[in-house]
Parts: structure tokens; sequence; C-alpha cells
């Protein structure tokens, strides 16, 4: 597990930006996405980054450009204080610091061979053979029966298979594991299981986590921290807790008010901002801020000019011109509930 300079991040990601250029028929071009667009963020050793957000938000381009699945336009990612990027071994040797745990765990294990010899490829891919005690002792850790590794994937359920998925992301003692959708395609009670997993493999190991998830109770869940992004654009970033009890940004407010509440108070007292539209284009992304043409506060400063990241307090950063939009669009709440039972007894 590689080791950061004392007081520094593990993770740096810094200005990092991907641009997809598309073709139509015939091979020509059709325009660029911009799937990731300045993202700036950091991590602590055996920290959990939440990062959440719609689909088409970037999420998973930035997952991975994270783990090196692909390489960045412009911006640099460090770990332990040394790009990822960097030519020959230094950066190959970084790069495998970094793990990835799908959402499809069917998916992402070869059909063609065994749960043991998938859980194990990292080992052999640095250069270890008898791997045996390894993998057992992974799949205990991860709540499987050690026997599995000679079952073949499709002869386990999905839970199971994202636990053996699980495994074979730590098995080889990385300093960060991507999660990348990694509960979406279980259910309820099984995403539970996974959670509670994913909280007690960090205590025991010690492995730092992205969590990226359009589920925001999941990210609050297990996150310390909680980026969101819009369009491939981070809007707001802050504690988990303090985002859970009081997002500030227009667009991470709808976020949290399309979750239940399981507190009926605080399910009462939050705005009534709900989600409208869908997502504009990444390859024609609104000119200023990006959430202006689904955000009740727009106006024309809003068009004009893009709005950056400022520091609202305790480390809690928001994109946007409103300072106060939490408390705008709460009165705005308030003042809707008012009106409701006149209208009812019209």
């Amino acid at each position: 597990m590689s080791s950061s300079e004392p007081g520094r991040p593990l993770l740096e990601v810094q200005g990092v930006v991907k641009h997809f250029h598309i073709r139509a028929g015939g091979g020509r071009p059709a325009g660029t996405l911009r799937a990731v667009d300045g993202v700036s963020l950091t991590l602590a050793a055996g920290e959990t980054l939440g990062v959440v957000g719609e689909s088409g938000c970037g999420k998973s381009t930035l997952a991975r450009l994270i783990v090196g699945l692909l390489a960045p336009d412009a911006g640099t990612i460090r770990v332990g204080g040394g790009d990822i990027w960097e030519s020959g071994a230094a950066g190959r040797e970084r790069r495998r610091n970094f793990q990835m745990v799908f959402q499809n765990p069917a998916g992402s294990m070869n059909p063609r061979r065994t749960v043991g010899a998938s859980v194990a490829e990292p080992l052999w891919a640095r250069g270890s053979r008898d791997t045996d005690d390894e993998v057992a002792r992974m799949l205990t850790l991860v709540g499987l029966n050690p026997k599995m590794a000679a079952r073949m994937p499709h002869q386990m359920s999905g839970g199971q298979q994202q636990r053996a998925s699980i495994a074979r992301a730590l098995i080889a003692n990385p300093a960060l594991v991507v999660h990348d959708e990694a509960v979406a395609s279980l259910d309820i009670s099984l995403q539970a299981q996974i959670l509670n997993l994913l909280v007690q493999l960090q205590d025991k190991l010690g492995t730092a986590y992205v969590f990226i998830s359009h589920d925001l109770a999941a990210v609050q869940a297990i996150s310390h921290r909680v980026v969101v992004m819009y369009l491939g654009e981070i809007v707001e970033t802050a504690a988990a807790r303090t985002f859970a009890q009081r997002p500030r940004h227009p667009y991470s407010i709808a976020l949290r008010n399309a979750t239940l509440l399981p507190d009926p108070v605080l399910e009462r007292a939050r705005s009534g901002l709900v989600l409208r539209g869908d997502v504009p284009s990444p390859m024609n992304p609104p000119s200023g801020c990006r959430f202006r043409t689904r955000c009740p506060l727009a106006d024309a400063r809003c068009a004009a000019t893009a709005p950056t990241l400022q520091d609202t307090g305790g480390g809690h950063l928001v994109a946007c011109h409103f300072p106060d939009a939490a408390e705008r669009l709460a009165r705005a709440a308030q003042s809707a509930a008012a009106l409701q039972p006149e209208e009812l007894a019209c």
C-alpha cells in the first residue's frame, strides 16, 4: 500500500478534464462530449469520499480516471504525492495502488474461470503464483465460504458475486478502492449488507474508498465526505453529516428531496424543490451555471457567469451565485404550503 507524506492527502485530483470526440456516420465529427470538466478533489488515507449525481453527470468517467483506466486530457491525478501517469515503472506502480468494484459483478468476472481464479488475478499480476491461502483468507473476510473458490461465477447469487468482487479488489492490499455503483444492482436488503461489509473492511484494513452512486442515501450511509457532481462539474462538497443536515446547492437540495427521510420532523422541514426535466446534453451544456435550466432561482447572472466553488464555512464548498439558496428555497416552500389550504378550499 502506498504511503503519502505526513499531512498530505492520499489522493489528489487537480483540474482533471476528460472530453470524448463523438463521430457520426462516415466518421464525420459530431461534437465533443464534456464528461469531466475541471474536477478537483482530495482523499485522505482510510477515508470514504462519496460521489453522487444523476446518470450522465460524469461519475463513472471520473471513477475510470482515478484508477487509471482512462488518461485525463488535462489536469493531474496523484497518489502519495506522485503522478499516476508519470512515465515508466513509477507510474505503473502507482496505478497498481488502485482497484475497482463494478456495478455488475457477473460481467466483471471471467465466466470461464473459477471464482478463486478471478479473486487471485491481482496477485498473479504482481507475479505471485501460490495464492490459494490468500484467496481463502479474503473470501472468509468478505463473508464467503472458502470452498466457493471452486465455483464458477454463475453458480453464485448476485450478493455472493459482489462479495467475491470486493475480495478481488482488496486481495493485493491497495491504497484505494473505487466502488462504481457497486450496490445498484442489488435489492435493498443486500445493499445494506454490502454497505455494512465495506465499513467493517475499512475499519479492519484501513483502505480508502471512493464510493460512486446515484443513490444519495447509500452515499450518506457510508461516506465521510460527499461530493455532488452535475454535468461534469462539482457543485458542492461537504462532510457527510453536514451535508445530510443542510445541503446548500439547489441541485443537492433537489437530490435530497428525492430521498425519503425516516425522521418526520426533518421530512416536513425540508424545501419542496424537486428536479424537473432531464439533464442537458454534456455535448452542449448550458452557459454559465450548468444547473440553471432546472433551477427555480436562476437569473441573468447564472446564464452569464459560471459560479466557482466557495467555502461557506467549515470546508463546506458550494458553486452557486446565491449563498442563501437553501434559505430562499425553504421560504418558497413555506409560502407554498401556507397557500395550499386556500387553493383547496376554492
